[in-house]
């Protein structure tokens, strides 16, 4: 018996340590391919050295786009197939608070490092913090474009024929990433990175500290539904979306509500993500039941639903929605199209890896890359509700 002890033991350190080399392994080859995506434009390092290894990772990402969207689609896989392995193993009680902890602060680790290769709001953050800090301008003024023939990041951004959309505190925020860069591209560029990564780890102790309090049993399974869920590590640790910061500070505004019975705390939080990004005005009634954590997730709904309706669904919108399915981690079937919903998401971008542009055929392949692993997630739901009453009635 006490042999048995000792292999079981064993066999479940062995099986920790593995998940995390995997995560680490994955981390480290989405760090290697997010450099594939920088921008013609952009020089990271004057250095020899770099200019030689930058352009053979370019030349991967602009001029081999069939294996760029391969190896894209190679890492998902991968992401998605830990994801369930760390699901299961939370299930059958192999992991602890401290292996999945682990795992998070080593993939942050590796991804803070990473190159903003989906998406190219990060620069505008960088720059709206230098229109204030640098050129002592007022971003809801002035144009970025009036800056082009004298910054040479204009070149790497995006709408920059508008005034920043940004808020107040958002901006505020992001000061001090660029204070602390000291001018340097590429520092300032990882300051906002960093930023990013905190609150993405916030937002996981937030979800963690709620479930302790309202459902025990399930809070390390709410925190890894969120924590590992490739969407979030994507659009949160590669990209850098601000939507991270809203919803951390919305998530520890629940914290105060339900844990710490810290009313007014609570609603200056939930303000402070509201100024940060609207879209947590959604949560507000929420408040009024006691801060219902289905009526929260109803009201995220509700407003990606209004916002989708008049643009196109962009992947880092299902950053607002997934904190709270994190937080009904009992609901096994809404988990499980999440996971699908967030896989569509992620495979939006795999017709721009191959193609290299947004036009045709590029919008029909994003929806129906989309739709289908809802669909297919949907389908094996249905069939195996039907499975037990077929037994049923055959055992009649």
């Amino acid at each position: 018996m006490l042999f048995e002890d000792y292999i079981y033991k064993n066999v479940k350190i062995f099986r920790k340590n593995i998940l995390l080399v995997g995560y680490v392994l994955a981390s480290f080859a989405l760090f290697l391919y997010s450099y594939t995506q920088v921008d013609l434009n952009l020089t990271l390092s004057t250095a020899n050295i770099w200019q030689y290894i930058q352009k053979a990772f370019q030349y991967v990402g602009y001029y081999e786009r069939t294996y760029s969207a391969l190896i894209y689609l190679g890492l998902l896989g991968i992401f998605y197939g830990l994801y369930i392995v760390t699901l299961q193993q939370i299930r059958s009680g192999v992991l602890t608070i401290r292996s999945l902890w682990r795992i998070v602060f080593c993939i942050s680790f590796v991804l803070v490092l990473s190159y903003p290769a989906f998406s190219y709001d990060i620069f505008n953050y960088m720059f709206t913090a230098k229109t204030v800090l640098f050129y002592g301008k007022n971003p809801y003024e002035v144009l970025p474009m009036q800056f082009i023939s004298i910054d040479p990041w204009i070149n790497v951004m995006r709408w920059i024929h508008l005034p920043s959309a940004y808020t107040p505190a958002w901006i505020l925020v992001s000061l001090p990433a660029y204070f602390f860069g000291f001018g340097t591209f590429l520092l300032i560029l990882w300051n906002f990175k960093i930023i990013a990564a905190i609150f993405y780890l916030l937002t996981i102790r937030g979800i963690y500290s709620i479930l302790k309090k309202v459902d025990p049993d399930h809070a390390l399974l709410g925190m890894a539904v969120f924590a590992f869920n490739p969407l979030i590590i994507v659009e949160s640790l590669v990209s850098g979306h601000n939507d991270i910061v809203m919803m951390a500070v919305a998530i520890w505004s629940m914290v105060f509500y339900i844990q710490k019975k810290q009313l007014f705390v609570a609603w200056w939080l939930l303000a402070i993500s509201i100024g940060i990004k609207f879209m947590t005005i959604f949560l507000i009634p929420s408040f009024f039941f006691k801060w219902s954590r289905g009526i929260a997730l109803a009201g995220m709904i509700v407003g990606f639903v209004m916002v989708v309706m008049g643009r196109e669904v962009l992947p880092w919108y299902f950053v607002w929605i997934m904190p709270f399915i994190a937080l009904l981690p009992g609901k096994r079937n809404m988990t499980l199209i999440a996971g699908a919903f967030s896989l569509g998401l992620l495979l939006r971008y795999t017709p721009f890896l191959y193609y290299g542009h947004w036009g045709d055929p590029v919008p029909a392949i994003k929806l129906w890359v989309t739709i289908m692993p809802v669909f297919v997630i949907c389908m094996m739901l249905v069939f195996q509700s039907k499975v037990p009453l077929r037994r049923w009635k055959t055992h009649l």
